[in-house]
């Protein structure tokens, strides 16, 4: 089913800003920092690994790379604590959902399994205070995909889709610190956001046909207009125009519904189910 585009922020393929080379930066630097020097990993996730898994032609090259990249995603679900529900000594999910985010820009199995991943870690892990930074820097990345490279095609494919997915359990927990004063110091992490937001609202309306893909959609802009409203102190991440139009036909009734219908259509785990409830509750109180 076809999808319309969205007005383009950038046309560079993949996750790329000065904001994300700076704090892909630091957030590197503080994992390595984790090891001595002796005990550091030989592999690494690098902006040039990216563009060589992508781009090689070489088929030897490309068997080493994936065997290279195959060895990070076990080390992210070690990291993760996939199997432990993310608890455990050896657990790092700020550093882990950086990792894998980047890991996603591999193409092919590695994508898919990253992002398989990086959904099932935020569908269950705890809350945690630390995480915002990462949770933030996951945010920006996947709403900058979705509104440059998920834009540029026709039709909307598992990546897609997965990436949306991904986006609703982000800000589902991002309104939930919200609700308990957490956002107050990370208004320059909020701003960075609606560039962002503003080119998804365009496309928020072409995801129609694609129901439950629709509605996460359309709480990712609903939450983010909610949390602007209070920490940015502005009506909104729209237009005048395009807010006049959204009032007339939104309510607060609607927005309990989409969330309701949200839920209905989802397979979530009672972590998911729990938040969107907490959202349906505030709205409409």
């Amino acid at each position: 089913m076809p999808v319309n585009k969205s007005p383009m922020i950038n046309t560079y393929g993949g996750i790329s800003s000065p904001y994300h080379e700076e704090l892909w930066k630091l957030n590197f630097q503080h994992l390595s920092g984790e090891r001595s020097h002796k005990s550091r990993a030989t592999f690494s996730i690098t902006k040039e690994f990216i563009l060589r898994f992508n781009q090689t032609q070489n088929s030897k090259e490309k068997e080493e790379l994936l065997e290279l990249a195959r060895k990070i995603i076990v080390r992210c679900k070690r990291k993760l604590g996939l199997k432990t529900l993310g608890s455990g000594k050896h657990v790092h999910l700020p550093a882990a959902w950086i990792e894998v985010i980047y890991l996603a820009q591999c193409k092919g199995e590695i994508q898919d399994e990253a992002l398989n991943m990086l959904y099932a870690s935020l569908d269950h892990a705890s809350f945690d205070y630390d995480h915002l930074p990462a949770l933030f820097f996951v945010a920006e990345s996947v709403l900058y995909r979705l509104c440059c490279d998920a834009s540029l095609k026709t039709y909307l494919y598992s990546v897609e889709i997965k990436l949306v997915k991904i986006g609703y359990l982000v800000f589902l927990r991002l309104f939930i610190f919200f609700l308990h004063g957490h956002l107050e110091s990370f208004k320059q992490h909020l701003l960075r956001l609606q560039p962002h937001l503003y080119a998804l609202s365009f496309s928020g309306a072409s995801y129609h046909k694609y129901p439950n893909i629709f509605s996460n959609v359309q709480f990712i802009l609903k939450a983010s207009e909610i949390i602007g409203k209070r920490e940015l102190h502005s009506e909104s991440i729209f237009s005048p125009v395009e807010n006049k139009k959204r009032h007339e036909n939104t309510d607060s009734d609607m927005v309990g519904n989409l969330v309701w219908e949200d839920m209905k259509l989802t397979t979530c785990s009672g972590t998911v189910l729990l938040l969107g409830l907490v959202f349906r509750i505030t709205v409409l109180s």
